[in-house]
């Protein structure tokens, strides 16, 4: 004897339900002694169209058997009732009918059947058809099952990334965020703290890729970050941080993985901004009397990407830091988007838009995420979107 013939056996596979909706028994009965060879299945009859949706939602079966003429409903209109429950909508549903017209079987497709057979068909294709249609829902349920379990994954992912930014700083620097993880997580993470009395460090990363292995590396980034395990690089030189970093993440100890970044140090006794990119979109300066002005990008200091290339410098640029001003950091994901033209949003658009909301006073990250959703055409970002405000007195 199999294992799977073992009785009240765990490992036994379930059996596959069978809903048949018909209101003449003999076509019941003709439909079980078909199924009798195959133990597998397990059929449930419903001779009336009245009790159909509620006997089908009871059951939740794998496959239903649907007739089209009956007494007291109109099996179209079963067809359309099941398909409007959310627990129905994918269920496998095999008209069958002694109707042969190509108009009602045009009619049973446009409103959810997957398949449809003049009864009473041979056992050796009912067999088949239910066989294959509820293989294929067996499979989507187990899809579905995999990736329920991968977003609750994902969701602890995020939560966890969330969870080490710091919170919004006040004093002589205050900061603002917003941390808005993608569905399928990417690797963007964010923070600030100070290194003395007069100098706050503060930076923004973006890791290459989706899912939970980008989404560590840039954690393990942070933690570097914070407890200045960076080989004895000097902290407040970022160009000296980026260089530590690259050797520290080569992609590939990392499973090919890279990330961008863009670090600065500000000082408040001297009034400056110290500032270097890996690879990062330029950060927006709004300095008080002064027009926006981009540090990073092909306008200032940017070297490679993190961990792309072994070895390789990068520089520290320096600007003034009058008292007021506000610089903003983000991640590519609020930017790169594509528009119902298909045509990608572009960062001038975008930065122009930074300018424009920080002219509005408080809220304009919310205004600028507002920006993104209006301009996106899927109902979620494709990559994680983080947006840091810092403001120095």
């Amino acid at each position: 004897m199999s294992a799977a013939a073992v009785p009240g056996d765990p490992t036994a596979p379930a059996a596959t339900t069978i809903l048949i909706v018909d209101d003449q028994p003999i076509i019941c009965e003709a439909v079980r002694r078909m199924l009798a060879p195959h133990p597998e299945f397990r059929l449930v009859a419903c001779t009336k169209g009245a009790e159909a949706v509620a006997k089908v939602l009871a059951e939740d079966p794998d496959v239903i058997l649907q007739d089209l003429v009956m007494p007291d409903a109109d099996g179209l209109e079963l067809v359309s009732a099941y398909r409007r429950e959310p627990t129905l909508a994918r269920t496998p549903l095999i008209v069958l009918s002694a109707r042969e017209e190509a108009t009602t079987k045009a009619d049973a497709f446009a409103r959810g059947a997957n398949d449809y057979l003049v009864k009473l068909p041979d056992a050796v294709e009912l067999v088949a058809r239910i066989k294959y249609h509820s293989g294929a829902h067996r499979a989507q349920k187990e899809r579905d099952a995999a990736f329920n379990a991968l977003r609750a994954e994902l969701n602890s992912a995020a939560e966890y990334v969330q969870s080490l930014i710091p919170p919004p700083a006040e004093g002589r620097v205050q900061t603002d965020w917003r941390f808005v993880p993608s569905a399928s997580l990417g690797g963007d993470s964010f923070g600030y703290h100070w290194l003395d009395d007069d100098r706050f460090a503060i930076y923004l990363l973006d890791v290459c890729g989706h899912g939970v292995g980008p989404a560590l590396l840039s954690v393990s980034v942070m933690n570097a970050l914070q407890v200045n395990a960076l080989g004895g690089a000097d902290a407040g030189d970022p160009g000296a941080v980026l260089a530590a970093l690259n050797r520290l993440y080569p992609m590939e100890r990392h499973h090919g993985m890279f990330f961008t970044m863009w670090y600065g140090v500000a000082n408040l006794r001297t009034r400056e901004l110290h500032y270097g990119s890996g690879g990062h979109p330029p950060a927006l300066l709004l300095a008080p009397g002064q027009g926006p002005r981009r540090l990073g990008g092909d306008e200032e200091i940017s070297g490679p990407m993190i961990g792309a290339i072994p070895e390789v410098p990068y520089g520290t640029a320096v600007v003034p830091l009058p008292a007021g001003s506000r610089l903003f950091l983000y991640s590519d994901g609020i930017h790169e988007l594509s528009q119902p033209d298909g045509t990608v949003w572009t960062l001038d658009a975008f930065l122009d838009g930074v300018a424009d909301e920080a002219k509005g006073g408080s809220g304009e990250l919310d205004r600028l995420l507002a920006r993104s959703r209006a301009i996106r055409t899927r109902d979620d970002f494709e990559d994680d979107v983080s947006l840091l405000e810092a403001t120095f007195t």
